[in-house]
């Protein structure tokens, strides 16, 4: 072996090793916020989604009954609470747990305003709605009644609320989003909100009217 030549070879020094590891560093810091802001901006796009469909669904809805319904209360046995003070973080959830049936056959409809979940029951769906499975009743209403039932996983919850007369200002001041209580109940007017905590730092509410057919943030910052 010729020691000579291998004298003659020359590698890394620690400063150009430094700089090499510096400039990673900058890169990384400048492409990893980016990134995870595109993959919020995406999140975010799922609640402008669903929002406008559930409008959709909605307005075909009231067309055919002349009121708008209230949903929600399928879900509220996993929906959190969402508001300002909310800091763990969403799980992405499917928008049915997997336990429960859903039968968006069974008709007709019917308003109701009696459609309470009780915690202590054992629930499956029926047109949308938890009903108990010891009770005969069967309540109407929900988001399989007006027609609305995305597949997959969820980055946000959804409810609709329902007034008796028709909004005249788009939505404002929602700072909270609490699990409804019932299904079914009808109104001139609706509320529509999406609701979600990014990784435990940012609680977002969007939400819609039939006033206003463009989801407004209410709470939190989009991306």
């Amino acid at each position: 072996m010729n020691i000579n030549k291998l004298k003659g070879k020359k590698g890394f020094t620690l400063i150009e090793l430094l700089i090499v590891i510096a400039i990673i560093g900058i890169l990384s810091a400048i492409a990893i916020p980016t990134y995870l802001n595109y993959v919020n901006r995406a999140k975010d796009s799922e609640a402008h989604t669903n929002l406008g469909a559930i409008f959709t669904s909605e307005t075909a809805f009231s067309a055919t009954n002349s009121v708008y319904i209230s949903a929600g209360a399928a879900e509220s046995t996993e929906m959190p609470t969402i508001d300002s003070t909310l800091t763990t973080p969403t799980a992405v959830h499917p928008f049915y747990t997997p336990t429960q049936t859903v039968d968006a056959s069974n008709g007709p409809f019917s308003c109701t305003t009696s459609n309470v979940l009780n915690a202590t029951s054992i629930y499956s769906i029926k047109d949308g709605v938890a009903i108990a499975t010891t009770t005969g009743t069967t309540p109407t209403g929900g988001f399989a009644t007006m027609g609305f039932m995305p597949k997959g996983s969820l980055y946000f919850w959804y409810e609709v609320s329902t007034s008796p007369a028709a909004n005249t200002n788009a939505p404002s001041g929602i700072a909270s989003m609490a699990p409804v209580t019932s299904d079914g109940t009808c109104g001139g007017g609706l509320t529509a909100i999406a609701g979600t905590n990014f990784a435990g730092s940012n609680p977002q509410i969007y939400a819609m009217n039939d006033y206003s057919t463009t989801p407004t943030l209410t709470l939190g910052h989009s991306f």
